[in-house]
């Protein structure tokens, strides 16, 4: 019979045994759960190459749809400007140009007494264009000086709206809405496919209400005689003055698609023009074209809030983007305001029947009480 040492030596044999069992089993489990989990990393692994790596699988649908949204969108380059420091800043440099204008004349009249015939007779008419276009530069400027509180008050109107951020601008799609004005309501759809950019920048104005309670400052029509003209009605200016705006301009988007009246001449460098047709939206800007003479490198890119609202066919160098057209009873409401005639600005000399007003105000004050898309 075994003795008690012997006993437990056996029973300390056969713990030692267990222990060993255990240990090797955890370590089995180890090994398990570090190649499951490494089977788990390399499917992740592969299932990301799936989905990103350039050569994987999906890579051309993702690019697919990358370069459809590309070409559904621009990007718009809306320059920072402040039209009250720009008015301030440009009034001495236009009373100088004023200056310059009145030496030029006096320097021509001395040369008339040079001159003999024809030759005479027709450095008075050209004389006599040059000095009413100067006095008509001299007139717009006293304007807008008595006009500077108006302007002023831009300012504060233009810390109101932020600049669009141009990015991810679609090129595609309309927006419908409504211009109500004091003389009853005109219905509109801005194509953001003809100009996106500027389309942009009248939503963004729209949803802000930067139109709201302003007045139309300009309305034109053609002489009596005339064959073609220019034939609108001139929005979009909060100070009412023609030289307000927003805090930013637009890109230039010249449209290509309006029928031609009359082609470029490329001697003189001219873009020729093109018929606006009637219940055309397109904005307004004060583009000038370089003038090799003078050195003038031109201006550009300068469209804004202001727009024309076309209610007859129109001629114009194609320089201003077009951004939509009114609906056929917007048409007719402005067509019946055109009707009612034109005032001539402060300070212009009043109709005749031989030299009726042709750019003035409107003679009934047309005021956009609201501007709003349709929802």
């Amino acid at each position: 019979m075994p003795s008690n040492e012997e006993r437990r030596q056996a029973a300390r044999e056969k713990l030692a045994k267990q222990n060993e069992r255990r240990e090797a089993d955890a370590r089995k489990r180890k090994i398990k759960a570090g190649a499951i989990a490494g089977v788990v990393v390399v499917a992740l692994v592969a299932a990301g190459c799936y989905i990103w790596l350039p050569q994987g699988p999906r890579a051309p649908l993702r690019v697919a749809a990358e370069n459809k949204f590309k070409s559904e969108h621009v990007s718009c380059d809306f320059q920072d400007r402040d039209p009250v420091a720009d008015t301030h800043k440009n009034l001495p440099a236009q009373k100088q140009q004023i200056a310059a204008r009145r030496t030029q004349v006096t320097d021509a009249q001395k040369q008339l007494a040079t001159m003999t015939g024809d030759q005479k007779t027709a450095g008075e008419a050209q004389i006599k264009a040059f000095s009413e276009q100067t006095d008509k530069l001299e007139r717009q400027i006293a304007r807008t000086e008595k006009a500077l509180p108006a302007i002023d008050k831009l300012t504060a109107r233009n810390k109101t709206v932020s600049k669009p951020s141009g990015t991810d601008v679609p090129n595609s799609g309309t927006l419908t809405g409504t211009l109500t004005t004091n003389s009853g309501p005109i219905g509109f759809e801005l194509d953001r496919s003809k100009a996106p950019c500027n389309v942009e920048t009248f939503a963004t104005l729209i949803a802000a209400k930067y139109f709201d309670n302003t007045p139309c400052v300009r309305e034109t029509g053609g002489s009596p005689t005339a064959t073609s003209g220019l034939y609108v009605l001139q929005c979009g200016d909060p100070s009412g003055t023609g030289v307000g705006g927003p805090g930013w301009t637009s890109p230039d988007e010249n449209p290509s698609f309006l029928k031609v009246a009359s082609p470029a001449n490329p001697m003189t460098g001219g873009t020729g023009t093109s018929i606006y047709p009637a219940g055309t939206i397109a904005v307004a800007n004060a583009n000038q074209q370089a003038d090799p003479q003078s050195g003038s490198a031109g201006v550009s890119n300068t469209g804004a809030s202001q727009f024309f609202l076309v209610y007859k066919d129109s001629t114009l160098p194609p320089n201003y983007a077009v951004i939509g057209k009114m609906d056929d009873a917007g048409l007719t409401l402005l067509k019946q305001i055109a009707a009612k005639g034109i005032a001539p600005n402060d300070g212009e000399p009043a109709a005749t029947p031989a030299a009726p007003v042709t750019d003035g105000k409107p003679k009934e004050p047309v005021t956009i009480t609201s501007m709003a898309l349709a929802s």
